[in-house]
């Protein structure tokens, strides 16, 4: 059984409303599409009016306080429908749809990135704002804006449905229940309700899994959904399951009427027969929001191939069960534990057990080198645990998620619990922390470059043992698509495990 290593398909950053309602193509490891030839001098192309209100003057203006925000939003949009008052209907309405999508969206942005933001409130003014918006009118639904400002909707609403919803808060998928429940009272068409389910479904199912959606699924084809795309739905929900095939795959806990396993992955190299193995736990990528245990870029593989046995962990995700990086940090240190526990019939060194991630997964293992396994994070007095894996592979990890170049939602999710200083890596660092492969990008889009190499130098200077391999000009996602950077990660990492003394040289 091997671990799919695709791209990913999708962003996946901080926020899930930052990737999937920003709309984002950033990260998605796809290469540039090839610019278009200049149109010849004798013809030009007509250049279309700059245009003021666009997601990055969002991004901008998002941390506004509500009124100050809403006065500049409304006068960027004043005077791109003053540009466009020769242009089509079609022009306008995409920046009126636009605008909706940010008002919509500001609240929660304000809140995660404003320091001194207040409880998260929905604005009061919306339903004013939008009565005069054509949502419903089927002759703008192809316009992206439309879409876009319905995901959005969609989104927001489910959020101030999770907070108020005992059913919602219980079980699997409770994101997307959530926003099938919004749809339902979006008053939507029946096309159009059809269509954004279905593609609420099929997100979802790329992203997180198919696990608990079947009533979900028949209720979208009772529906009438075209054949077609049933057809591609059930296709995409059979490759998901099949990747449970033929491994063993043990219950590590039962999270509210949810089954959470680990899948056992044996070494497919040379020393797969040795006596005692080692092993490493394998923690996937996602923004602490989305992925599924089997999204990794080179590294399990890599693994394998090294006589190390793989424990891939599924992880509580926010899509899934509406939480943050405590609770996956309790679950990679849950998951360790029953390694520990069945080491002797799995045939695994205790004292070689180890931690790898890539992204969010890499700063769960990263947190586990720093603050320590912690199966109930936030209830201890002190900042570290003082109990650590045996080794620490971290793939485009975010070192500092506290940086104040990053979005807030690590600090918004963790601060309930204790100072989020305790569960931050580059704050944790400590002597006799374990040894430290970190693997990254130079042009790391995500997680800053600079923040590893600060990282690594302060574990260095504690007395740790840390190496920074760095791939030149790769960006966040080029474990999965970039060759030669696969192939330094593979050689970094055979000559780590013989650094160690995991395998022999």
């Amino acid at each position: 059984m091997s671990i799919n290593t695709r791209r990913r398909s999708r962003p996946v950053i901080a926020s899930l409303a930052a990737a999937a309602l920003l709309g984002l193509a950033l990260g998605s490891g796809a290469q540039p599409p090839e610019q278009p030839a200049p149109a010849p001098a004798e013809a030009p192309t007509p250049q279309k009016p700059a245009l003021g209100l666009n997601l990055q003057a969002f991004a901008r203006l998002a941390p506004l306080r509500p009124a100050a925000f809403a006065a500049q939003w409304q006068a960027l949009l004043d005077e791109d429908l003053s540009r466009l008052a020769s242009a089509p209907d079609a022009a306008r309405m995409r920046q009126r749809f636009l605008w909706a999508q940010g008002r919509v969206m500001q609240p929660y942005f304000h809140w995660r990135d404003a320091p001194a933001a207040g409880p998260l409130q929905e604005d009061p003014m919306l339903p004013l704002l939008l009565r005069d918006l054509p949502l419903r009118d089927a002759r703008w639904w192809s316009l992206q804006e439309t879409q876009d400002f319905w995901r959005a909707w969609l989104h927001e609403k489910a959020r101030a449905l999770l907070a108020s919803s005992p059913e919602l808060q219980h079980g699997d998928a409770r994101w997307l229940r959530a926003e099938l429940a919004a749809l339902e009272h979006a008053g939507l068409p029946l096309p159009q309700r059809r269509e954004l389910m279905g593609r609420l479904l099929a997100e979802h199912v790329e992203d997180n899994g198919s696990q608990g959606l079947d009533p979900l699924l028949s209720a979208w084809r009772r529906l009438q959904a075209p054949a077609a795309e049933v057809a591609r739905l059930d296709e995409a929900v059979k490759a998901s399951r099949a990747h449970d095939c033929c491994h063993e795959r043990p219950v590590l806990r039962r999270w509210q009427g949810v089954d959470l396993r680990v899948h056992v992955l044996e070494p497919s190299g040379a020393s797969a027969s040795a006596a005692l193995r080692p092993a490493m736990l394998w923690l996937h990528g996602g923004s602490f929001t989305q992925g599924q245990w089997w999204h990794s870029p080179v590294i399990s593989a890599a693994l394998r191939q090294q006589g190390v046995l793989v424990l891939a962990v599924e992880l509580r995700t926010n899509s899934r069960f509406d939480t943050g990086p405590l609770e996956q940090l309790s679950d990679a240190s849950l998951a360790y534990d029953w390694l520990l526990r069945h080491a002797e019939r799995l045939r695994v060194d205790p004292q070689r057990i180890g931690m790898a991630g890539f992204s969010s997964g890499a700063v769960l293992a990263l947190m586990a080198a720093t603050h320590g396994l912690d199966t109930a994070p936030g209830r201890g007095p002190r900042p570290t645990t003082g109990r650590y894996p045996a080794a620490i592979i971290s793939l485009g990890g975010c070192a500092d998620p506290l940086n104040p170049r990053k979005d807030g939602w690590f600090r918004r999710r963790v601060e309930p619990v204790g100072p989020p200083e305790h569960f931050s890596p580059m704050a944790t660092v400590a002597a006799g922390q374990p040894p430290l492969l970190a693997l990254h990008g130079t042009a790391d889009e995500y997680c800053p470059f600079d923040d590893m190499q600060r990282f690594v130098a302060a574990y260095q200077a504690a007395g740790n043992a840390a190496e920074l391999v760095a791939v030149d000009g790769a960006p966040h996602f080029f474990g999965f698509f970039h060759r030669p950077g696969q192939a330094r990660v593979r050689e970094a990492l055979a000559a780590a495990l013989r650094r160690w003394g995991w395998i022999a040289e």
